[in-house]
């Protein structure tokens, strides 16, 4: 905390009263140090601060300018106040527990009550002021998203507030853009999608932003997406889980398409969905190819997977991809009840995965990082070849050949070219 307030009082040093709040304040409150401090400036001119710091940049690509910099050790971003004073500031947030500042000779500012809500694990609006969801209604889906991840419960009053809205006001839920429901979205299922969703139904919002999960209520297949999504939460606490998106969201989108009869239709109609909602969503691309191929490829893991399988998805969507599909194939054992079923193998599936995986760190081990022992110029010299198709071929079978166990070295890839 000493830190922090220092860096308040360098910024003051510059004439700009500087206070911390929003998500620093109040994870300070709850115990958890924040890797990067949020802070309040009454200064409308970033620009000068910084060049009167001497440190950071102005980012002026949101709707408020930020300062970004480091002081004294300590990554922050900086806004300017909105208002003319720190309690109007505090006023435009959305929620009481955000709505809280320190100042740099360590007092706290706390019109609205949030440390007394933090204590009380309530989600209330600031002040109670239902105008802040009429003034943007997606700060429902945002409570619900703190809710979740927090693990705290609607102040009741907050909760009557956002029925009523949405039941007066439905139409203003539909003219939210796909970008901005997929931008809660993704942050609400990132540590407790399984508490999210279920958020999300409770208050009827599914439709809203993913009208085909709502639609397998019809085939009482909504209760599989919610038991798969509860195994993968947990997993997601114990498991530091690679490309967690991915591997939520297939969670969210696997059952996508099964009530439709046949299977290449079905994989067909889950790809166009899984794409389209997700670029809507402003998901990153390769992240969208992962989840399409955990959804399309983690029910193979039921069935023994030999090394040249593991071998061929590996090089065909990376090591973490099919990493994730095999432990999502494990969470929907689980949750389908079958996990005594496919134990067995399963973890001869697993052991095999990682004899190729393991054959692929060791070149990175004896090539400082390269991820083959040879190039396609040097496999070019060792057999007096020209540039071509051929190259290129020898190199994917040179790929295969290492990760089956055939090849373990430099000089062991040499004679196997040679070889061919």
């Amino acid at each position: 905390m000493r830190n922090y307030l220092d860096v308040l009082a360098k910024i003051e040093e510059t004439r700009a009263k500087a206070w911390l709040v929003g998500d620093t304040v109040r994870m300070l409150q709850m115990g958890i140090q924040p890797e990067v401090i949020t802070l309040a400036i009454d200064s409308d001119d970033m620009y000068s601060v910084a060049l009167a710091l001497g440190t950071g940049s102005v980012d002026a690509r949101g709707p408020y300018p930020a300062l970004r910099g480091e002081l004294l050790g300590v990554n922050f971003r900086a806004f300017g106040l909105r208002g003319a004073t720190i309690e109007e500031d505090l006023a435009c947030r959305d929620l009481s527990i955000e709505a809280i500042a320190i100042r740099s000779d360590g007092g706290i500012v706390d019109p609205f009550g949030g440390r007394f809500d933090i204590r009380n694990k309530v989600i209330r609006l600031t002040g109670d002021n239902v105008g802040l969801i009429d003034d943007d209604p997606l700060r429902i889906l945002r409570m619900l998203r703190f809710s979740a991840e927090l693990e705290m419960d609607l102040f009741w009053k907050t909760e009557s507030d956002v029925r009523a809205f949405l039941d007066e006001h439905a139409d203003r839920m539909r003219e939210i853009p796909q970008e901005r429901w997929g931008r809660e979205i993704m942050k609400g299922l990132a540590h407790r999608p399984y508490r999210f969703i279920q958020m999300c139904d409770d208050f009827h919002l599914i439709p809203f932003f993913l009208k085909e999960l709502e639609d397998l209520k019809q085939n009482n297949l909504y209760e599989h997406v919610l038991k798969v999504l509860e195994v993968i939460e947990r997993k997601l606490d114990i498991n530091k889980i690679m490309q967690g998106d991915a591997f939520v969201l297939a969670g969210l989108f696997s059952n996508i398409g099964t009530q439709t009869a046949d299977g290449h239709d079905r994989n067909k109609y889950t790809d166009r969905i899984v794409n389209e909602y997700l670029t809507r969503w402003n998901v990153p691309s390769e992240t969208i190819e992962e989840v399409i191929a955990i959804i399309n490829s983690y029910k193979t893991f039921y069935e023994p997977v030999d090394e040249v399988k593991f071998c061929n998805d590996v090089l065909e969507y990376s090591e973490d991809a099919v990493k994730v599909a095999l432990e999502f194939a494990k969470c929907v054992a689980e949750a389908d009840g079958l996990e005594e079923k496919y134990s067995e193998v399963l973890e001869d599936n697993t052991w095999n995965l990682q004899q190729v995986l393991r054959r692929f760190t060791n070149v990175r081990l004896q090539t400082e990082g390269a991820s083959r022992y040879m190039t396609g110029r040097e496999i070019m010299s060792l057999l007096n070849m020209k540039p071509g198709r051929r190259v290129g071929e020898l190199l994917d079978a040179l790929d295969m050949a290492v990760g089956t166990g055939k090849v373990s070295s430099r000089a062991g890839a040499e004679a196997w070219l040679k070889a061919q």
